[in-house]
This record gives C-alpha cells, structure tokens and sequence, in this order.
C-alpha cells in the first residue's frame, strides 16, 4: 500500500509521462502537418512550371511560324471594339443612306444595335435597312426586333450579328420609307467588333486602291 508520499510521487509521474506523451503527439501532428504542405506545393509548383512550359513553347513555335517563313501573313485578330454613331439631325429621304462602317481591307465580325423610328401599327415593318457586305455587294441585313425596350413610333430598337458567313468591311444605314425621316436626338447605332480578318479574295475597293497605287 502507498502512504501519501508515494500516492504523490505517483501522479507525478502520470503527469510527467501525460505531458510528454501529449508533446509527442503535438510534435508528430504537426510533422504530418508539415509534410501535406510541403506536398502539395510541390505538386503546384510543378503544375505551374509545366503550364509556363507549355505557354512557352506555343509562343516559341507561334514566333518561330513567323519570323522563320517569308510565306507566313497574319490573317486575324481576336479584339473588340466599340463605336457609337449619333444620328440626331440627319435627314433622309426614300433610298438614301449613310456609311456608318467600313473595315477595308479587313472583313470584320459582330453585332450591330439601333434606336430607330418606327411604325407604329408595324414596327417590325421597319423605315430602315441596314446593309452590309464588301462595296459595291451589299445586302439587306436580317434585324431582329426588342419590343421589351422599344417605345414606337419614335424609338424602336434592332439588333444583328454581321460577318459570320460572307465577309463584311462596309455597313450602311438606308431608308426605306416612303416619306423623308429627320432623326433625332436618342437615335443612334452602336457596332461591336469582336474579330477582324484579311479574306482571301481582295474586294473591289481594293482591286480600285492597287490600280490606282500602280498609275501613280
């Protein structure tokens, strides 16, 4: 049996051995913990370094492609851009139009939006065309309608993509009303260009330019 002394020099123990075994499981947790990290950032430092090593070699075969062959043209760019043309004050009778677009020599692709008048018994009858195409072959654009944002007769708004089929450089605004139209101040066309192309066939515009570049 123990008397008090050895009842205390027990527990001490106890603690003694508690502590230290609590230690030596603080101590590997956060070995483990250690070695998890250590892990995982390898792995991504090697992900990265194989996706920078892939990025390179693109851009190294894309630089060697065009500095490395004197056959090679560049044919497209992938950007946007955004103009808005403002038409308040423009008078047109039946047949007229205005240029509101012109890439040449560069066919383009995107989206066209226009505030227009419109009539009000039919406003999917619409006052204006938009054409489109490589001047002088021009066609009538397909417009779909908004009715959600459209207040008819004096604002009606339209929308289209372009140059997603034959190539488009020039895009015009004609009337087809029978009675001549002054625009006001919230008409206007925004045109979205998302790509740009050189096509394969010079248009007339161009075959005109080279003619006139060799006559002078």
């Amino acid at each position: 049996m123990f008397n008090s002394n050895g009842y205390e020099i027990f527990f001490k123990n106890m603690r003694k051995e508690i502590t230290q075994y609590t230690l030596l499981v603080a101590i590997l947790a956060v070995l483990i913990y250690i070695a998890v990290v250590s892990t995982g950032t390898v792995a991504t430092t090697n992900q990265n370094k194989n996706s920078i090593t892939e990025l390179q070699d693109s851009n190294l075969a894309e630089y060697q492609l065009v500095s490395g062959n004197l056959d090679y043209v560049h044919r497209a760019d992938m950007n946007r851009a955004t103009q808005t043309v403002l038409l308040n004050g423009i008078t047109l009778n039946s047949g007229e139009f205005i240029l509101l677009y012109d890439s040449t020599p560069y066919a383009s692709k995107g989206h066209i939006a226009l505030n227009l008048p419109c009539d009000p018994k039919d406003p999917q009858d619409r006052l204006f065309n938009v054409l489109i195409g490589r001047a002088p072959d021009m066609v009538t654009m397909a417009l779909g309608y908004i009715p959600q944002l459209s207040s008819p007769p004096d604002m009606c708004i339209y929308h289209g993509q372009f140059g997603f089929g034959d190539p488009v450089t020039d895009i015009a605004l004609k009337s087809v009303a029978d009675d001549p139209i002054t625009l006001r101040g919230p008409h206007s066309v925004a045109i979205v260009t998302h790509e740009s192309y050189i096509p394969e066939q010079p248009s007339f515009m161009q075959i005109q330019h080279n003619m006139t570049s060799s006559s002078q």
